[in-house]
């Protein structure tokens, strides 16, 4: 796995929220998207010019520092133009776009004869820089709230006029490359009548970019109380009922939102998004569900309507308190899985109004770990998002499909059951020798190596063992979810993992990993939902016979056709979650 591909599975290092919306808004460019995607991935490889520099620098070559300091800062505009996890690293540790071009500029004038014009350009250009982002970033806290549009590439107004001021200031942007190229010229002229005012020119280009821009925004923002009141006259309109409060950790609604959004767009009942960070935005798929971006309490409460009956939640968070406040709503935690993990038994739950669970194992969870609330406060609705699983078969003929879907590291020890870094990559070896019968699909957690880097050695290692056959990885296919990869498989491989209550719906065979090494009483007392699963321990001693069981004879088969009403409840989830959401939206 090179360096790009490593630093995209890595926690999303954070920016300023201003810049966070600006990169779900997406940017415009006239390069193609695979070139700005490789040099975002391979943004390192721009330590070729400023090594340049310093080589120019060492040995008084003026023109080569000219050469590579313009090849710097065009490469710097070049990969600006998509979201680069290596960017957000540099910048965490202070070394910001600004500084780099501060460094450029130093470097060069150290090399030029006369630098007086050239570096007072270049400290006009970086004020009017440095300027600007501050105005952006405090203008950014006045927003009103802002419908988003997931899955197309233009965002509606009033939010497209924010991003296309917002753009003047993201990454490096092309004026801050064109101003450097006129003070450039002027350093390589200097001394000739034509070279003469081109310091100049950078310097006035850069402050009446900033000043236009500046003066956009504050256009934008006195039009901001009308642009709130025409989006609330609009959401009204749809006579919302239900406000999915969406706080979760960075670029998590991937697979925590998204799971939801076909059970809303199915329900007959209209409601809104309101999402307070904007790093959720860009990963959610189309909805018809109204998004809204509200990332303050007073934006919040704007678009919390009168007809607003229930609030669900999917995650624990502390910006919950924000709509928890408001006492004329019922508060509902829906949760994002179901599964024995201790995530799924937060004592915070007490604070809800109801706890929907997908069956009476969810109850009996909060039971064990001595949240003892009334039985009133538990609501059994399903699993909506299983409900094409119910029953339904592989596609006739081909090979048998593994499906390996390991659950992510956990964030502190009682949630670490992922095999991925300690097994699976046995696991595979074991697959691709002994039966070569199967093709195998690989589907990690999107937030595995989040905390451990050993998990992203054993992703690439995973992926190297699965290349060159017709095996699927489906990181690479992203048109692929989780439903799809479940209704593909005929055999699981997981962990204490809610894919496997939701694969439990197929009725086809599960193995599951016990990296602990737990006793079978142990194991099975601590978990109960993988009573009907083959478990496999951290030696793989029983490995083989496991898979050879679950292909073959499949002696749980009965044991975990049990669990499935036990684990997922009703077997019209869909149903259950509209007659649930329409008693309280009354």
């Amino acid at each position: 796995m090179n360096l790009g591909r490593r630093l995209s599975r890595l926690g999303r290092a954070p920016l300023p929220e201003w810049q966070e919306l600006a990169w779900a808004g997406g940017t415009r460019s006239w390069l193609s998207p695979g070139l700005t995607r490789w040099l975002a991935d391979n943004l390192y490889l721009l330590a070729v010019p400023y090594l340049g520099l310093v080589i120019a620098l060492l040995t008084g070559q003026p023109a080569w520092a000219l050469g590579f300091a313009l090849v710097a800062s065009v490469g710097e505009w070049a990969a600006s133009r998509a979201d680069s996890r290596l960017a957000r690293v540099l910048d965490t540790a202070g070394l910001t776009p600004p500084l780099r071009a501060a460094g450029r500029a130093l470097l060069v004038a150290g090399t030029v004869p006369a630098p007086g014009r050239f570096v007072a350009a270049s400290l006009v250009v970086l004020l009017a820089w440095l300027g600007l982002l501050g105005l952006l970033a405090g203008f950014s806290r006045n927003l009103p709230p802002l419908r988003y549009a997931p899955g197309v590439d233009q965002q509606p107004e009033p939010l497209a006029g924010y991003l296309r001021c917002y753009r003047r200031a993201l990454g490096t942007p092309g004026w801050v490359v064109a101003a450097e190229a006129l003070a450039l010229a002027g350093a390589y002229l200097v001394g000739q009548t034509f070279g003469l005012p081109l310091p100049f020119l950078a310097g006035l280009l850069a402050l009446g970019v900033a000043a236009a821009t500046a003066r956009s925004f504050r256009g934008l923002l006195a039009c901001a109380r009308a642009d709130a009141d025409r989006l609330v006259a609009e959401l009204a309109a749809a006579d919302p009922r239900y406000l999915v409060h969406v706080s979760l950790g960075a670029e998590q609604s991937r697979y925590i939102v998204n799971q939801w959004l076909p059970v809303l767009d199915a329900t007959g009942i209209n409601g809104l998004l309101a999402v307070r960070e904007a790093s959720q935005l860009r990963p959610l798929r189309a909805t018809r569900v109204p998004v809204v971006y509200a990332p303050s309490p007073r934006q919040l409460e704007q678009v919390t309507l009168p007809g607003v009956r229930v609030g669900f939640y999917l995650a624990f968070g502390e910006k919950n308190a924000h709509l928890l406040r408001e006492p004329g709503l019922a508060h509902v935690m829906l949760l994002h899985g179901d599964s024995d993990k201790a995530t799924s038994t937060n004592a915070q739950v007490t604070g809800f109004g109801e706890i929907w669970v997908a069956g009476q194992a969810g109850i009996d969870r909060y039971r064990a770990a001595g949240i003892d609330l009334p039985d009133e406060r538990f609501v059994v609705i399903g699993r909506p998002q299983v409900e094409p699983l119910l029953g339904s078969r592989p596609e006739p003929g081909g090979r048998p499909v593994l499906l390996y879907a390991p659950t992510f590291e956990g964030y502190y020890a009682e949630t670490a059951h992922s095999s991925l870094d300690t097994m699976g990559p046995g696991m595979i070896r074991r697959l691709l020798a002994d039966f070569p019968q199967l093709q195998v699909w690989f589907k990690p957690h999107p937030a595995s190596g989040v905390v451990r880097a050993s998990m992203l050695a054993a992703i690439a290692e995973i992926e190297g063992l699965l290349a060159g056959g017709d095996h699927v990885i489906v990181d690479r296919n992203p048109e692929l979810t989780l439903t799809d990869c479940l209704a593909r498989a005929d055999v699981l491989l997981s962990d204490v993992s809610s894919v496997v209550s939701d694969f439990l719906a197929t009725g086809r065979p599960v193995i599951v990993t016990n990296p602990d090494g737990l006793t079978r009483e142990d194991y099975r007392s601590a978990y109960p939902s993988q009573r009907g699963s083959y478990v496999v321990d951290p030696d793989l001693a029983g490995f083989d016979a496991a898979v050879a069981d679950a292909l073959g004879p499949d002696p749980l088969r009965d044991e975990r056709e049990a669990l499935v009403g036990y684990l997922l409840g009703t077997p019209h989830p869909q149903a259950a979650f509209d007659a649930a959401l329409a008693r309280l939206a009354q």
